[in-house]
């Protein structure tokens, strides 16, 4: 028997030790985790004087909390004159927190009045009295036990909290975030937006090289058949003799003469650097095919044929430039057509001709320009069997080149005014 009761001891010691440490609130209160914003909100000085608004800041940053007498604490340390408790049983997420010392009291030693006051807060229940002895009641005024204790603080009634939320380093507030997330960003634009303009350069460079090669392959389709020649001649030619010209003369004859200057003109010049090989390779491709084609019937050069080559067609001109009285030397072939050069009483007249079945362009007269002022021939003209652009015709009227079809050669030749010369 002695040995049972010594056991229920036992058991019961750590309960009533447990018991003797832990506190409750005496009334509804509020509880932060910051001694002095708890402070300023427990002085209803200060409380009086500032807006709702103010107060729920502090309670957000103080990390208070409404507190209740059925919740049991444990006192843990006491800081700057407040208590620290920590709630029993621990809740996860719920720091240590601070009381006015008023507010928490033991939980055996909490006043009956208060217990009265607040019905939440449950007091000891005393044992009940024996029957009172009938006196006599008194008459008159009384003095009471209630006229010797002040009237109760009325309790401060906080609203519920919300327990902020941990959240990451690069999005603690709202909007554009930290400012390592803005940089951040920043520099992802900034490189997509570099790597973008990179690759539209490259793509537009792409495209002008494709053009201004285009452009130097129709200008060597033109003149293919001269291109063949040229390239007949450099390698039917020996290299021992005195006048032989190699291709690559040739080749860059044409380049300066020819591709360049229609390239300068379109404004694809810089461009030449980075197409040269290609260009070059299909004009020898070109022009290699052109020459091992067998050679058109010959053709009577007084006679016009749309299949005679450049050469007869110069050597047609030409006669008919005779039949009207003046005295021509071979026709030169050159870059673009053949040139005869013609004298009648020391008047001198430089007619460049041109054989194509496409309209004559500005690059043509272009050439016909820098012969005429290369020969100083006070007369200029070219002779073509197609017609001309309007840019070839405007460029011709600003430079006093005349543009003819080789069927007005005689008829303007003839109409020319030549001084007499005794």
């Amino acid at each position: 028997m002695r040995i049972w009761a010594s056991a229920c001891l036992l058991l019961c010691l750590p309960a009533s030790a447990s018991a003797a440490g832990l506190f409750s609130a005496v009334h509804p209160t509020l509880a932060c985790g910051d001694d002095a914003i708890l402070r300023a909100l427990s002085d209803r000085t200060i409380s009086t004087q500032q807006s709702p608004a103010w107060r729920k800041t502090l309670i957000r940053q103080g990390d208070c909390h409404s507190v209740t007498p059925d919740i049991r604490w444990e006192k843990i340390a006491n800081r700057n004159g407040l208590p620290l408790m920590r709630r029993v049983p621990p809740v996860p997420g719920l720091p240590p927190l601070y009381f006015m010392t008023g507010d928490i009291a033991p939980i055996g030693s909490i006043p009956a009045a208060m217990a009265e006051e607040h019905p939440m807060v449950r007091a000891p229940v005393a044992p009940p009295a024996p029957a009172a002895v009938d006196t006599p009641t008194p008459t008159g005024p009384q003095h009471t036990e209630a006229d010797d204790n002040p009237p109760a603080t009325p309790p401060v009634i906080v609203q519920q909290a919300e327990t902020p939320r941990p959240t990451d380093i690069f999005f603690m507030t709202r909007g554009f975030q930290k400012l390592g997330s803005l940089i951040l960003t920043l520099m992802l634009v900034c490189g997509t937006g570099w790597i973008m303009v990179l690759i539209l350069r490259a793509c537009w460079l792409m495209a002008r090289r494709r053009k201004a090669v285009r452009i130097c392959l129709e200008l060597a389709q033109r003149h293919s058949a001269m291109l063949g020649r040229w390239y007949q001649n450099a390698h039917d030619t020996t290299a021992a003799s005195p006048g032989h010209t190699s291709w690559a003369t040739y080749l860059d004859r044409f380049t300066r003469s020819t591709l360049l200057p229609t390239l300068t003109r379109h404004g694809y010049h810089a461009l030449w650097p980075s197409i040269c090989r290609t260009v070059q390779g299909h004009i020898t491709t070109m022009a290699a095919s052109t020459a091992t084609k067998p050679p058109a019937a010959a053709i009577t050069p007084s006679t016009y044929h749309q299949d005679m080559n450049q050469a007869e067609y110069a050597a047609f001109c030409s006669q008919w430039i005779e039949k009207a009285g003046w005295d021509t030397r071979p026709p030169v072939a050159t870059g673009l057509g053949s040139v005869i050069q013609c004298n009648r009483n020391n008047l001198k007249m430089l007619v460049h001709c041109w054989m194509d079945r496409k309209p004559v362009h500005d690059d043509v007269i272009w050439q016909g320009i820098k012969e005429k002022t290369d020969s100083k021939a006070s007369v200029g003209a070219i002779v073509s069997n197609a017609p001309y652009t309007q840019e070839a015709l405007l460029l011709g009227k600003k430079h006093r080149i005349f543009l003819l079809h080789h069927e007005d050669v005689f008829k303007f030749v003839s109409g020319i005014e030549v001084p007499d010369v005794a």
